[in-house]
């Protein structure tokens, strides 16, 4: 997300935010998806496939859902979207200073209240991408799942 996010950005015409883990916003509404997939043997990965789904246009029977300006060519979206994915791909270990601070700069759930994975504030990410949530009990980390806000924002 962090590499996509400049990228659509600059096709969408507005700032894009993201939703933990995988959702990509611009003016509230969901513009894009990724999708990142690991087979594991033992300890190491075997194999990672890592998918984007972008809305061009935004789908009429989907709430919530946004497209990119109407003259976003397909050709030209890929063209400007594949270097960033590579990059994407390459990067290694947990996130640095740096890209936790594009990340809280773009985190459209940060200081939201949230239902699931647990009741709860949004509080960011760590740097190995869990999210943090604050709950009754004090923060508490996810590394995987959905993040449902309560105000039923998709």
């Amino acid at each position: 997300g962090l590499h996509a996010a400049p990228v659509l950005e600059a096709f969408a015409g507005h700032p894009i935010t993201m939703k933990w883990p995988n959702d990509l916003y611009v003016e509230g509404r969901k513009v894009a998806g990724i999708l990142v997939e690991a087979r594991w043997r033992g300890a190491r990965p075997d194999w990672v496939a890592i998918g984007i789904g972008v809305n061009i246009a935004p789908p009429s029977d989907v709430p919530f859902a946004a497209g990119l300006l109407p003259s976003t060519g397909r050709s030209d979206l890929l063209a400007a979207l594949l270097p960033a994915l590579r990059a994407a791909a390459a990067a290694r270990g947990p996130l640095s200073t740096m890209e936790l601070a594009q990340f809280s700069a773009r985190d459209y759930a940060r200081g939201r209240r949230c239902d699931r994975p647990a009741p709860g504030i949004v509080r960011g990410i760590t740097s190995d991408g869990a999210l943090m949530i604050e709950t009754d009990r004090g923060i508490a980390q996810f590394r995987g799942g959905s993040l449902e806000l309560s105000e039923g924002i998709p």
